[in-house]
């Protein structure tokens, strides 16, 4: 940029000024660009960690309830299996700008369903017991074996008219666990993109 003094004292007349402000748009752009990229990477590693951690059954490090009895051997299957695995598979995470922002967990528009669901799951529920489901788990009790006293493990009292899922917290635990590490890892990775360093 070229400052000139102006005749007779009046004033300055200030050339390339439309260099500066190209200059300063493409410093924008930049800044955008580089904090665009630390909250997207960033927001695809906390996808991994949750993934991770709820086919643990550790979200945050906070052990779910484990599965009854009934609910690991109904329908044959896997026993030992974790709680909620398959909403594992369905997180996601979403970037948004203006501001910019991560979202991770069951987002976006196809994810309406999950979103119903892991909301449910981390609320807790009661089920009535259909007479078709008692049915079932008195013709599949006699073959899965007894539970240790030597009850029959799908015996259920005609009183029992509901099934109770108990409340296993997801996303609390796991942002607890993890918000103060992502905003200093977005932080971090915001200054290497300025500087041109790869992340």
């Amino acid at each position: 940029m070229l400052i000139q003094k102006a005749t007779k004292g009046t004033g300055v007349t200030i050339k390339g000024i439309g260099n500066v402000i190209k200059g300063i748009k493409k410093a924008g752009r930049d800044v955008d660009k580089a904090l665009n990229t630390a909250v997207k990477v960033e927001g695809f590693v906390l996808k991994r960690i949750l993934q991770k951690e709820i086919r643990a059954g550790k979200p945050g490090g906070k052990a779910f309830t484990p599965l009854s009895f009934i609910a690991r051997r109904l329908h044959g299957r896997r026993p030992n299996r974790k709680p909620l695995e398959k909403l594992a598979s369905v997180v996601r995470y979403q970037v948004t700008q203006n501001p910019f922002s991560v979202m991770v967990g069951w987002v976006g528009k196809n994810q309406r369903t999950w979103r119903k669901l892991a909301k449910a799951q981390q609320e807790g529920f009661k089920r009535a017991i259909s007479p078709g489901q008692r049915r079932l788990m008195t013709y599949q009790g006699a073959s899965l074996g007894k539970v240790e006293g030597g009850s029959t493990p799908f015996f259920l009292r005609k009183t029992t008219q509901f099934f109770t899922t108990p409340a296993r917290e997801i996303m609390s635990p796991f942002w607890q666990a993890h918000e103060r590490s992502a905003n200093r890892n977005i932080s971090n990775n915001f200054k290497k993109k300025l500087k041109g360093i790869r992340i």
